[in-house]
């Protein structure tokens, strides 16, 4: 477990997500508030992802979704740190449980459920079994709010257990994703000049590079990690759109910054790239 900041009562923030009460990230925010250094005096939702970067300031913080253990990566967010100078200065992993939700209070009667359509694939199977027919809607808490406003009969969304709450729905089961232990990833966002923190310990770097245009080049890249005994946890391409099949790397490795072997890691990296963005140490 990480150990939390003590709260500045005289400093104040305000966190942002995509989404709406109820929804996963709305749930991750108000888990992540209990572990920052300064009172929160608004947790607010935003409709699309780049509101949400655009919300992120001096007394703001983004909390935003980068990657899911059975969808992948959430590419929007990734590449918009190469337009916005942000770091982040921690994460948070949500399990998600999806619960097929309805003003019905038998499970027999559903014909269609309402959800966004990550949380329709992560619940295929379970649909299929059931044969409910999958109707994508924008959002997961969203899609419980239509449930309980509509007056057709038959319908349930796939939603948060939080969501059918605040909505009053009916449970009628738990925990219907298809691949249990699903979680998504959230990275807590601010300024690079920003005094907010997280937790006391840094344990995780993030960084972007383009590997230059020589033979062997993301070789030699992760070289410099394996000869100075840096362990990595992530690494994935993304099309940089420059050029001809050209990319960015986004790596995740263990360690901090102030560790001697990271440092000679980065030194040694820096020969073989074209660009170098450190995206924080948390």
């Amino acid at each position: 477990m990480k150990n939390m900041k003590q709260k500045n009562i005289d400093n104040s923030a305000r966190i942002y997500y995509q989404g709406n009460p109820g929804s996963y990230m709305n749930i991750a925010s108000l888990e992540i508030e209990k572990g920052l250094n300064v009172e929160i005096t608004e947790i607010k939702g935003k409709p699309e992802f780049i509101d949400v970067w655009k919300s992120i300031g001096k007394e703001s913080i983004g909390v935003l979704a980068i990657e899911n253990s059975y969808m992948g990566s959430i590419h929007p967010n990734l590449y918009a740190f190469l337009r916005y100078d942000y770091k982040i200065i921690g994460e948070y992993y949500l399990p998600i449980n999806h619960c097929l939700c309805s003003k019905e209070t038998d499970i027999k009667k559903i014909k269609k459920a309402y959800s966004q359509l990550p949380a329709l694939d992560q619940c295929y199977n379970y649909l299929k079994e059931k044969n409910i027919f999958p109707v994508a809607f924008s959002d997961t808490a969203l899609s419980a709010k239509y449930i309980s406003e509509t007056d057709e009969k038959g319908l349930g969304a796939i939603c948060s257990e939080r969501a059918a709450k605040i909505y009053n729905l009916n449970i009628l089961e738990k925990n219907i994703q298809d691949q249990q232990g699903n979680n998504t990833r959230f990275a807590i966002i601010v300024p690079k000049e920003n005094g907010i923190e997280y937790n006391l310990k840094s344990n995780k770097v993030s960084i972007l590079f383009e590997a230059k245009n020589i033979p062997a080049s993301l070789y030699k890249c992760l070289g410099a990690f394996a000869t100075n005994n840096v362990n990595l946890t992530k690494i994935e391409s993304l099309p940089s759109g420059s050029g001809y099949f050209s990319y960015y790397f986004w790596l995740d490795f263990k360690g901090s910054l102030k560790d001697e072997n990271v440092k000679k890691a980065l030194e040694e990296l820096k020969f073989f790239t074209s660009s170098l963005k450190v995206l924080g140490e948390y």
